[in-house]
């Protein structure tokens, strides 16, 4: 297997237990937070690898991955929240999904 196809399988995982994290959740799993952070942990490595990995790309590229950690530490806000049992996580996740959905068009 390919470093890219590891990635994104990885990526796959990572979007799974989050969603399947936020789901149970508002169902009241009570090792939902754990599912969740488990996610968020690996989206956040992604988010890290694919700024180090735009080190030497053009400034729009690089600018984009930057954007792209940046939306990651909402989900890391909205795993604090989730775990402190304030429902402001919701607001945060929906911040966190709004960004990467303009950044999809944006990226290529």
């Amino acid at each position: 297997m390919t470093k890219e196809k590891i990635q994104q399988i990885v990526f796959g995982c990572a979007g799974v237990l989050t969603i399947a994290g936020a789901v149970a959740q508002i169902a009241g799993v009570v090792c939902s937070s754990y599912v969740f952070a488990a996610g968020v942990l690996l989206l956040v490595c992604l988010h890290v690898k694919s700024v180090w990995q735009t080190r030497d790309d053009n400034f729009r590229m690089k600018r984009l991955a930057r954007i792209g950690f940046l939306s990651s530490l909402m989900l890391l806000a909205a795993c604090y929240f989730m775990f402190t049992g304030s429902n402001v996580w919701v607001v945060c996740l929906l911040i966190y999904a709004v960004v990467s959905f303009f950044l999809s068009f944006r990226s290529e």
